[in-house]
């Protein structure tokens, strides 16, 4: 089910930022702050995940499980200096539109969104 969200996010990230080059009167900004939203919300998931990742992996190692869970902390957080410093380029140094930037960091919520309008459907069948 999460590749399947992941396929998703990746998908309406890239209509979106399509959607946002014909509203714009096919000006560059508008789907390149989309699409830079949409590498936001990749960046975040992949901290949450690999944190996770790290804190599952370090409870069912035993022993060498503070190690692994100290890396994963130092992982986590160094993302998210990636995530702030890469927001920083695309709101600051790039101008490009804020409203694109949330659209394209909304991404990740319409797959959600999506996948769970699926689950309902199938349970209702």
């Amino acid at each position: 089910m999460l590749r399947r969200v992941e396929r998703g996010g990746v998908a309406a990230c890239v209509v979106m930022a399509a959607g946002a080059w014909v509203l714009a009167g096919r000006r560059i900004g508008a789907p390149l702050g989309v699409l830079g939203g949409g590498l936001l919300v990749l960046i975040s998931y992949r901290g949450v995940k690999g944190g996770i990742d790290a804190l599952v992996g370090a409870v069912s190692t035993g022993g060498n499980g503070r190690l692994r869970r100290a890396i994963g902390l130092v992982k986590f957080f160094t993302r998210y200096a990636i995530l702030a410093a890469a927001a920083y380029v695309i709101m600051a140094r790039l101008r490009l539109p804020p409203v694109a930037v949330v659209a394209g960091a909304s991404s990740f919520v319409v797959a959600v969104a999506i996948e769970a309008a699926r689950g309902v459907a199938s349970r209702q069948r």
